[in-house]
């Protein structure tokens, strides 16, 4: 059986992740300078008790929804996306899903598949700030949260909308100790420093 290259974001099953040299030389773009992993798909712990081929149907099913939603086929990505839920749900599954969600519009739908991952963010476009705060304070301590620096960023964003000013800066200043090439938030503390002074 050929292998199939699995998208996933960076840890699948915690400390069990599996990964090999070999496997390292994919990175597929994604939106918001976020990027996935592109990995084979080994068991883990977590699923003994499914099938394989239930798991490997539903990480190609994965996979697919991924590809459409890069594509900007967002409708046949959401139906895609459902698919590989019912076959095995996974956190990965209902992020991008929720991500997709956001990219039509949908940000309701968005909030409630991300259920902590990206409402922050979500909160932040709505303009409900102080709702966005204690999902962000979570997503900077949550240990799979993957890009580290984003939850930072947004988190000073939701300052910024609040004119909480220094707590903002503080919030971009984090996000660029993590990624110092993160450039949204270099142009942001800067502009944020203009404001002030």
């Amino acid at each position: 059986m050929k292998s199939r290259w699995h998208a996933t974001i960076l840890s699948v099953c915690g400390s069990n992740f599996h990964s090999s040299p070999v496997t390292r030389d994919r990175f597929l773009s994604c939106t918001h300078g976020t990027f996935v992993l592109l990995t084979l798909a080994r068991p883990c712990a977590n699923y003994v008790s499914m099938s394989m081929e239930t798991l490997t149907r539903a990480w190609e099913v994965l996979q697919d929804a991924y590809q459409a939603q890069m594509e900007g086929d967002y409708d046949h990505a959401v139906e895609l996306y459902h698919s590989s839920l019912e076959l095995h749900p996974t956190a990965e599954a209902h992020t991008f899903l929720g991500w997709t969600y956001h990219f039509q519009g949908r940000i309701e739908e968005a909030i409630a598949e991300c259920k902590r991952n990206d409402i922050g963010a979500y909160l932040i476009e709505l303009g409900r700030f102080e709702e966005a705060i204690p999902w962000l304070e979570r997503a900077t301590e949550a240990r799979r949260y993957e890009p580290r620096h984003f939850p930072h960023y947004n988190l000073g964003r939701a300052y910024l909308g609040k004119e909480m000013y220094g707590h903002a800066m503080r919030c971009f200043q984090e996000a660029l100790e993590i990624e110092p090439r993160y450039s949204l938030a270099r142009q942001a503390l800067a502009s944020l420093r203009r404001m002030v002074n």
